[in-house]
């Protein structure tokens, strides 16, 4: 009986990584999901030769794919061992939330196609607002943090932010796991109004009463407030107060609304905050 090849990873074109369904999962980080597809783009990969790849036993693909295992991996170790076993393009590492191996970072945000939108001149700016205040739920702002930093690192965008607080959590994990060339330094705003002045979009995650000043700062500068409402604290009340106001959040769509209060992970926010930069909403009055 002839010995099956073995599979190459380099096998997979660039296409394949570029499809909508391969790069939603890699978003999510649903490794079994992936792992799924993958098996069945490349029909000479068997599960024994994507667990040789991966660094996996073959029981835990397996598992992967059947479900018994949750489809979402957070360890940055395994979805380490799952891009290089896989051969993933730096584009695609990065919609995983690592590092690229090759390039630059600059280089692989000027070329995604799919999840980052052609750019305008001008980037964005946002004031991403919050902290671990009484009330906040805790594990949320940590996935928080790792989720903001994946959506910021897709994105060409200024970020404002205070001294303290999970605007200053989010860039030093962005300066210490991906170390991009030009943030050498963190630096935080002093004084709520300057944090939220120049934004073109208000971030809000969890938050105490330093938070909420900003907030109603914000909607005095009539700026586009996009709170966390999971994320319990001045987030929370932000969402409330908008959704008793209409009017302060004319700008945005009443079914984007609603999806904004139904996010019940940071990836669901942050995808939705992604999707409405990409729809860049316009004002009503």
């Amino acid at each position: 009986m002839a010995r099956r090849k073995t599979f190459d990873p380099s096998a997979a074109p660039r296409a394949f990584w570029r499809r909508d369904d391969v790069q939603r999962v890699l978003a999510r980080r649903e490794v079994g999901n992936l792992f799924s597809i993958y098996l069945a783009a490349f029909p000479n990969c068997t599960q024994t030769q994507l667990a040789l790849m991966t660094e996996h036993d073959r029981s835990d693909i397996s598992n992967f794919i059947r479900g018994a295992r949750s489809p979402r991996v957070t360890d940055i170790d395994v979805l380490n061992r799952v891009a290089d076993g896989m051969g993933m393009p730096d584009e695609s590492r990065l919609l995983l939330g690592l590092a690229p191996a090759n390039v630059r970072m600059s280089d692989v945000a000027a070329r995604t196609g799919w999840y980052c939108p052609e750019q305008a001149a001008s980037p964005l700016r946002l004031a991403v607002c919050g902290s671990r205040s009484p009330g906040c739920n805790s594990d949320i702002i940590d996935e928080s943090i790792l989720a903001l930093s994946r959506l910021l690192m897709r994105r060409r965008c200024e970020v404002d932010h205070g001294p303290v607080g999970v605007g200053v959590e989010v860039m030093t994990f962005i300066a210490d796991r991906y170390n991009p060339p030009t943030l050498k330094q963190v630096v935080g705003i002093f004084g709520h109004p300057n944090v939220v002045r120049n934004a073109d979009y208000v971030l809000v995650v969890g938050g105490g009463p330093g938070t909420l000043d900003e907030v109603e700062l914000a909607l005095v500068m009539d700026k586009r407030l996009l709170p966390f409402r999971a994320s319990g604290g001045s987030a929370a009340s932000a969402y409330t107060r908008l959704h008793r106001e209409p009017a302060v959040r004319g700008w945005l769509a009443a079914d984007i609304f609603a999806q904004l209060g139904d996010c019940s992970t940071a990836d669901d926010y942050t995808s939705l905050v992604d999707h409405v930069f990409t729809l860049g909403a316009t004002r009503s009055d």
